[in-house]
């Protein structure tokens, strides 16, 4: 067995660290190579105009139709969602709950934290109903009922987290049905971009986050059996409606001390459909995404895209159980996903902000520690020069065989 030089111990350690991170570098983020880190992305052609300057730490737009994705900033960079959350929410138990299906709102639902539509304790709503107020009115009161109607907040959970893994929102992790605050809770720019375009798709999920006033909502249980029980109007707050922007339709606001202002929302107009996503919008909601979308109006055939929305798989099924690997948090783990110190955060080689060519430095810096493994052996193996200008003790051989040499060395770390 040839023992190696204790000297070469630290750079073979380091040379082997190297390597193995080329693979994860290399892998790139979902959706493209170019959404990556947390600046603005785009590749404007000759005739495109200028990108607005948002006040929004991240955002993302996209071609409803074709799935490109024509500008974005910070796609796939990991915040608190708020209650654009509901967006995951309505579209998970679309596919869960038969519309008519009947609620006996409970006191635990009407009491819940935040935003309530002010459901009333044992009385009775379809999922329809709870679906209208839970995108219209953001209601924490109907995520709540919606949960329970579904079959308990631990069954809804797993659904809605295996709907964010077969849609390929990796850095979606949801604690709750609603979006308050919850450590770990997390999702994307692109992220709700993929969940926007998978719920518009649905007739269903496109009623819901459309319609703009139901003046006959249910209110309180009628005193007498036989009598026409009490209604309430409610309307939306989406403020493309709200402002009469041409071509809205849909999809949902948000907005925590923590996250801050959050919207997803979509138009179309002339055959084109386009869907805006934004996590902490620093003003009012309206300017920057009706800015956003005029631009992408104006130029969506002056710019190459900078990167495209992933289809679903095909082989993750929401209900029952999750097939892949699962945080400590509840949501499946996509592949090459690493779970950070805080097992609740995970983050993927392909959804991070790895720079592009990460994987070719790491490899030029293994073959540069593997240049100076060579070097070190030889001269270990050579031993010292006589006539190098260094100063040889003489030893006598017990000595020489109880020696043990020692090299300190320093590594600075990029």
């Amino acid at each position: 067995m040839v023992r190696l030089p204790a000297a070469l111990a630290v750079p073979i350690a380091l040379a082997m660290s190297l390597l193995a991170t080329a693979p994860t570098a290399f892998a790139e983020p979902i959706g493209g190579a170019q959404l990556t880190g947390s600046g603005v992305i785009v590749n404007p052609g000759p005739g495109a105009s200028a990108l607005p300057d948002v006040p929004v730490t991240a955002w993302v737009l996209a071609d409803l139709d074709t799935g490109a994705v024509l500008a974005a900033k910070a796609p796939h960079i990991p915040r608190p969602p708020a209650s654009v959350l509901k967006v995951l929410t309505a579209l998970t138990l679309t596919q869960q709950l038969e519309p008519d299906l009947e609620y006996a709102a409970t006191y635990d639902d009407v009491a819940v934290e935040g935003s309530r539509v002010g459901l009333v304790e044992n009385a009775t709503y379809t999922a329809r109903d709870l679906m209208f107020c839970l995108i219209m009115q953001s209601g924490n009161d109907c995520a709540s009922a919606l949960a329970q109607a579904n079959g308990g907040l631990e069954l809804t959970m797993s659904q809605i987290n295996q709907e964010a893994a077969r849609l390929q929102a990796y850095n979606t992790i949801a604690k709750n049905p609603s979006g308050l605050p919850a450590e770990g809770q997390t999702s994307s720019a692109y992220d709700l971009a993929l969940i926007a375009r998978e719920g518009l798709s649905r007739p269903d999920f496109f009623e819901y986050v459309n319609t703009r006033v139901i003046e006959d909502f249910p209110g309180y249980m009628p005193e007498n059996a036989g009598d026409p029980r009490p209604t309430m109007p409610i309307a939306t707050q989406n403020p493309l409606f709200i402002q009469g922007y041409e071509g809205a339709i849909g999809v949902k606001t948000g907005w925590t001390t923590e996250a801050g202002r959050t919207f997803v929302g979509a138009a179309e107009r002339g055959g084109t459909s386009l869907v805006v996503t934004m996590l902490n919008i620093e003003d009012e909601i309206y300017p920057s995404a009706s800015a956003l979308l005029d631009w992408g109006f104006a130029n969506i055939d002056e710019v190459s895209p900078v990167g495209y929305l992933v289809d679903p798989l095909d082989d993750v099924a929401t209900g029952g159980e999750p097939s892949s690997a699962v945080d400590s948090g509840g949501a499946p783990a996509p592949p090459n996903a690493q779970v950070s110190g805080d097992a609740s955060v995970v983050t993927t080689a392909s959804a991070g902000d790895t720079p592009r060519w990460g994987w070719i430095w790491a490899l030029v810096a293994a073959m540069l520690v593997g240049l100076l493994l060579v070097i070190a052996g030889l001269r270990s193996l050579r031993g010292p020069g006589s006539g190098g200008g260094g100063r040889r003790m003489r030893s006598t051989p017990e000595q020489d065989s109880a020696h043990g040499g020692s090299e300190d060395s320093s590594y600075a770390r990029h």
